[in-house]
């Protein structure tokens, strides 16, 4: 299985690297780095929660529309978005000035816990298994339900 992250030109990883990897294994997995452009632009003085909308749903996109092209190369292509993850990262941002709601969308949502690495390692593995051979163009949410949680407004925001 191969498994890249971030392809294209924010990896800087050689397009003839990504066509040896797909041509010999057939998969692709493109993951998500929505929070850390949003803590680039919040160091600029911008919007951070607008950047990583933006960035988040950017991403979507992409995956969705690359889907094709690179499906004809014999990759599937799909990305992951993870919740609220127990990493030193999500917990130093659990700390931070959004910690607070941070942790309401946690407590609020369907499984009321922190993920782990072990819960987005799972995911991957399903994705890049044969589970999931007829899975491409899409976003796997993996967040114990908290964006569902917020959507229908069990969580104040």
């Amino acid at each position: 299985m191969a498994l890249i992250d971030r392809i294209g030109g924010a990896s800087g990883l050689p397009d003839t690297e990504v066509r040896e990897a797909v041509g010999s294994q057939h998969l692709l997995l493109l993951t998500n780095g929505s929070s850390l452009k949003g803590h680039l632009v919040a160091i600029r003085g911008g919007d951070p929660g607008l950047a990583y909308t933006f960035a988040k749903r950017g991403n979507h996109v992409r995956v969705r529309a690359q889907s094709v092209a690179w499906g004809e190369r014999g990759a599937r292509l799909n990305s992951i978005s993870p919740g609220v993850i127990a990493t030193p990262m999500g917990l130093a941002e659990l700390a931070g000035g959004s910690g607070a709601f941070m942790q309401a969308m946690v407590d609020g949502s369907g499984t009321g816990r922190l993920g782990t690495a072990d819960d987005i390692a799972a995911a991957t593995e399903f994705l890049v298994g044969p589970s999931a051979a007829f899975i491409t163009g899409t976003d796997l949410l993996v967040d114990g339900g908290a964006v569902g949680a917020l959507t229908t407004n069990q969580i104040a925001f």
